[in-house]
């Protein structure tokens, strides 16, 4: 009988010792240096991938601490490139296109992009055999790293 009692005090304690995060108004900017921050702190072996779920909601129960507060909308993070949107659609097209282009160079030895083009626009009729679908948007490869991008780069 004394070890249940221990337990439920001490869950109690427990439950009193927890911090209460409050809700902040917070840009995407923000987050995003909240979240580089967070990176810059992680141990070896651990992801960045362990702050997004599986909705590509970012889950900010450890960001709370480098944003000074939980945010009172979501925003989505990409579980391949780690860029931050709040928009939920963004992130599952990305990821879906990155793990494409990158099957497809993996085969093929050659760049998914659209010949010629200097920006580097990701074709999807070369990618027809890798997508379920096709992303409602343009997106662009990186030259550094291969990595999909939303954002135009001009030369």
């Amino acid at each position: 009988m004394f070890f249940r009692k221990a337990r439920k005090e001490n869950k109690k304690k427990e439950e009193e010792e927890e911090e209460v995060v409050k809700e902040i108004e917070a840009t995407i900017e923000e987050v995003r240096t909240a979240v580089n921050e967070f990176a810059l702190n992680l141990d070896n072996g651990i992801s960045l991938r362990s702050i997004v779920l599986d909705t590509h909601e970012i889950d900010f129960e450890l960001l709370h601490s480098y944003l000074g507060g939980k945010p009172n909308k979501p925003f989505y993070m990409s579980k391949e490139t780690f860029e931050v949107f709040e928009d939920p659609d963004y992130p599952k097209h990305i990821d879906h296109c990155q793990i494409a282009c990158d099957q497809y160079f993996l085969e093929t030895g050659e760049e998914p992009i659209v010949q010629g083009d200097k920006t580097r626009t990701i074709s999807y009729f070369k990618l027809k055999n890798y997508l379920v679908k096709n992303p409602p948007f343009e997106l662009f490869l990186d030259p550094n790293d291969r990595m999909v991008t939303h954002r135009k780069k001009s030369n």
